[in-house]
C-alpha cells in the first residue's frame, strides 16, 4: 500500500505533466485533465506556488466577467544543465545547453578540445552555473558506458574510469545524472514525436569508434544490468576489437551493420528501426532491409527510418529524463 508521500508525489506529477506543455489551467481543467478532486488539486497548487514551483495569475472566465485563477509552471524556478561529450572523426568536443522547466532552451553552445578531461567538464558546468544559479540539476550524457556514475570503456581515453556523478555532485552541490548517449537519444525520439505503445530501437555507426544502440519498449527504456544493454560492438564478429574497428568506415561497415540489424531484429523485434552516424546514408537502408530479410521473415521486419541527425533528440532526451527523475526524487 502506498504511503500518503507517494501518493502526493504521484499527484503532484500528474499536475506537473500537465503544465509542462507551457499553457495556464485553472483548478478545474486541472482536476479535469488529472482525475484529481478540486480540492486535492487545490491543496498541491497552493504548495507548489508557496515554493515558487508554479504562478497563479488572475483571468476572465469566458465572458462573464468571473475571474479565475489559473496556473502554469514558473519558468524562473528552475533550470537544468545539460552536457554532453563526444569523438567524431577524431574531433573531442562538449556541448551544453540549459533548459526552462517546460522544454524551452535557453542556452547551447559547442566547444572542441583537443584534451578533454574531467577539468574541462567541471569548467564548462561552472560557466553554465554562473549564468544559470538557478539551476536544479545536472544531466551529463557520455558514448561509452555510465556505470554507477562511473565512465567506463570510453572512446575519449582521459577519461576512462573517472567518477564523474560523484566528483560534479561533491563540487556543485546539485543532483547529477549521468547516462549513456544512445539512451538519451532514442528516449528523445520516443517524446518528442509522441510515440505511446511502440518498441523502437536507434542504432548509431560513427567512423572509427564502436557502435551502440538504445530501445525504448512502451515506454521503459531498457538499460540492462550495468546499463550496457545495447552495445553491439561487443558482439561476436569473427574478428578482433582492432580489426572490427578498422572496418567501421564506408563501404567496409556495411556487412557489420546488417549482422547487428538482424541480431536486434531477431531479439527485440521493434515497430521501428533507426539508423543514424556518418557511416550511413538514406539510400543504405534498402539494401540493409533486403539483406536482413534473407534472415528475417518479411512479416517481422520494422519499418527502418533514417535520421541524418539526432541532436535536437538527445538534448530533449535529456530534458525528458530530468524531469522524469524529478517526479520520482520529490
Amino acid at each position: 500500500m502506498k504511503d500518503s508521500a507517494s501518493i502526493k508525489r504521484e499527484n503532484k506529477a500528474q499536475i506537473r505533466k500537465l503544465l509542462v506543455c507551457g499553457k495556464s489551467y485553472t483548478k478545474q481543467q486541472i482536476a479535469l485533465q488529472t482525475g484529481l478532486s478540486v480540492a486535492s488539486c487545490n491543496t498541491y497548487l497552493n504548495e507548489m506556488e508557496m515554493t515558487g514551483e508554479v504562478i497563479g495569475e488572475k483571468q476572465k472566465l469566458h465572458d462573464v466577467g468571473r475571474n479565475a485563477v489559473a496556473y502554469k509552471l514558473n519558468e524562473d524556478f528552475e533550470s537544468i544543465l545539460c552536457i554532453y561529450f563526444e569523438l567524431i572523426q577524431g574531433i573531442k568536443s562538449i556541448e551544453a545547453a540549459v533548459f526552462s522547466p517546460i522544454g524551452r532552451l535557453l542556452s547551447q553552445q559547442t566547444r572542441q578540445y583537443e584534451i578533454l578531461d574531467y577539468t574541462v567538464i567541471e569548467r564548462e558546468v561552472a560557466e553554465l552555473f554562473e549564468q544559470f544559479p538557478n539551476a536544479s540539476r545536472i544531466m551529463v550524457g557520455t558514448p561509452s558506458i555510465a556505470e554507477n556514475g562511473v565512465i567506463r570503456h570510453s572512446d575519449i581515453l582521459e577519461l576512462e574510469n573517472v567518477p564523474l556523478k560523484a566528483r560534479l555532485e561533491e563540487k556543485f552541490r546539485l543532483p547529477v545524472f549521468l547516462a549513456n548517449d544512445m539512451h538519451y537519444k532514442v528516449y528523445g525520439y520516443y517524446r518528442q514525436e509522441q510515440i505511446s505503445d511502440k518498441i523502437v530501437t536507434l542504432i548509431n555507426y560513427p567512423a572509427g569508434v564502436l557502435p551502440g544502440t538504445a530501445t525504448v519498449h512502451k515506454g521503459v527504456l531498457l538499460t540492462g544490468k550495468n546499463l550496457f544493454a545495447g552495445m553491439v560492438g561487443f558482439m561476436d564478429y569473427g574478428m578482433s576489437r582492432e580489426q572490427q574497428v578498422k572496418r567501421l568506415h564506408r563501404p567496409t561497415a556495411e556487412a557489420l551493420i546488417i549482422q547487428a540489424a538482424i541480431a536486434l531484429i531477431s531479439i527485440l523485434n521493434p515497430h521501428k528501426l533507426l539508423f543514424t552516424g556518418d557511416l550511413l546514408q538514406k539510400d543504405d537502408l534498402q539494401r540493409i532491409h533486403t539483406a536482413c530479410e534473407k534472415y528475417i521473415p518479411k512479416e517481422y521486419m520494422p519499418d527502418f527510418v533514417f535520421l541524418p541527425s539526432t541532436e535536437q533528440y538527445y538534448l530533449k532526451g535529456m530534458y525528458w529524463t530530468a524531469m522524469d527523475r524529478k517526479e520520482n526524487e520529490e
